[in-house]
């Protein structure tokens, strides 16, 4: 693992589809208004926001579940990204397009936050085990 965030790993990963996530719930009213005039109609399409958060809930099932397994044991990423998926399901499921809104965008910053906790709690256990290994030498 290396020391920065960014690279080709399923935390960063996952945290760019799930800020994805939040950006499209976020934004899907405004663009909706113009969509007639770019052809942006299929931006209103269910499926596309199940196939986004089916998309990040492999991916977070296995950074998160894989990493807590073999690296940091802390229920915490899992915790916040659990409460992000309830909160986008409780977002599909309300009738009231604020609601959704709101919720889904909540959702997906949650998400996308457990992703950065998970990844900070690996680097904590490579120092922590790294650091045992010396002092046991």
């Amino acid at each position: 693992m290396k020391n920065q965030f960014i690279g080709l790993h399923l935390d960063f990963i996952g945290f760019g589809a799930s800020m994805l996530c939040a950006i499209h719930c976020a934004a899907l009213p405004f663009l909706l208004t113009l969509a007639p005039l770019a052809g942006l109609q299929f931006l209103d399409n269910h499926w596309i926001e199940y196939t986004i958060i089916l998309f990040s809930l492999i991916i977070a099932a296995n950074s998160l579940v894989s990493s807590y397994t073999r690296h940091h044991h802390s229920f915490l990423a899992l915790a916040v990204a659990f409460s992000g998926f309830l909160l986008i399901g409780a977002g599909q499921l309300l009738e009231f397009e604020w609601t959704e809104i709101l919720l889904t965008s909540c959702g997906g910053i949650l998400i996308a936050i457990a992703h950065l906790i998970n990844w900070k709690l690996i680097k904590q256990s490579r120092i922590a085990n790294s650091n045992n290994s010396r002092q046991q030498t």
